[in-house]
């Protein structure tokens, strides 16, 4: 396994960069039932983990815990084998020297680009603050933006500069916290390519939680899956693709259908379905109820007898299908 795996404890030891969470566990107050639980992860230096899951399944509550916003009630944090967290044992947030971009990238207002990225910097010597920005601002294309202030900026911009910034100290670690979901598709994607370029340049080890499937395919060495509070599944992304260990770790990354509870499999994604005649041999048959046209493709939802759900089915939008019709159901070979 690529980037996530579980190396013995004086391996982790010989590297600064190397995160490793142990049975973290962490509620918040007043609350009957932990908001994570007994979640354990290694990763490896310089590599990049992808963290997706349904709203509420514990993906913010873990970055608060590494960043130091949330302590935890058992379990331990290390960082390069260093206790950051622990039931008896806490680092405050500033001495942890963790990088951190957000959805809206939280630049200082008052401060332009240049001040923004040294900030980070206050601790370097004068001499080496400066070059250290114009290379950051080389690396993100935004030479010339160093007297510009926040409210200049486009939203793409100002999500370029917030990551320089979190890297301009060179943390041993990086948490992404969902940093593209305000921008539109088309510059997602190049801000992404932009990003993961710019991590794997710096060697920086880095945590990028997010609700883009094709995001943590895109960037991630491994993906964690995360459901109430714990870590279902990890994996490489094509493995994870493949052989996903329930239908909730499969759901996050395509629309899949539970199936009637005699048919094996138990759920299908909508691409492993065909539709056929109704007399054909398949595992049911039923009434088209909605089509959605999405351009390329096109889905089919289908309503069958004793399913609450209907069956999602893929298709190329070259086929025409009416509302009210009757379609068999087949698992494609």
């Amino acid at each position: 396994m690529v980037g996530v795996s579980f190396p013995k404890p004086n391996e982790m030891m010989t590297s600064p960069n190397s995160l490793t969470v142990e049975n973290l566990t962490v509620f918040y107050p007043k609350s009957k039932e932990p908001a994570l639980q007994k979640v354990t992860l290694n990763v490896e230096a310089s590599s990049i983990l992808s963290i997706v899951g349904a709203s509420g399944s514990g993906k913010s509550t873990l970055l608060r815990a590494l960043c130091g916003l949330e302590s935890p009630t058992s379990g331990t944090i290390k960082l390069g084998g260093k206790i950051l967290g622990s039931s008896t044992k806490f680092v405050r947030p500033d001495r942890r020297k963790i990088g951190l971009v957000s959805q809206s990238g939280d630049l200082f207002p008052h401060l332009n680009v240049f001040q923004n990225l040294a900030y980070g910097l206050i601790n370097w010597r004068r001499a080496d603050r400066k070059p250290r920005c114009k290379e950051l601002l080389e690396a993100i294309s935004l030479t010339g933006f160093e007297k510009r202030f926040p409210h200049e900026l486009s939203g793409g911009e100002k999500q370029r500069i917030a990551l320089a910034r979190a890297l301009a100290p060179r943390p041993p670690l990086l948490l992404l916290d969902e940093p593209f979901s305000n921008l539109d598709s088309k510059l997602r994607q190049s801000l992404r390519r932009l990003t993961e370029e710019i991590l794997r340049k710096e060697k920086t080890t880095t945590i990028f939680v997010t609700h883009h499937p094709e995001d943590a395919f895109a960037t991630g060495d491994s993906i964690a899956v995360m459901d109430s509070g714990t870590i279902i599944q990890c994996d490489t992304p094509r493995n994870l693709w493949k052989n996903p260990v329930s239908p909730v770790a499969a759901s996050l990354f395509d629309q899949v259908s539970q199936l009637p509870s005699s048919n094996f499999p138990s759920w299908l994604r909508a691409n492993e379905i065909e539709l056929v005649e109704e007399s054909h041999e398949g595992f049911g048959s039923g009434i088209i109820h909605e089509i959605e046209f999405l351009g390329k493709t096109q889905m089919i939802y289908v309503k069958i007898p004793n399913n609450l759900a209907p069956i999602i089915v893929e298709v190329t939008s070259e086929r025409e299908f009416r509302i009210g019709s009757k379609v068999g159901l087949k698992h494609k070979n």
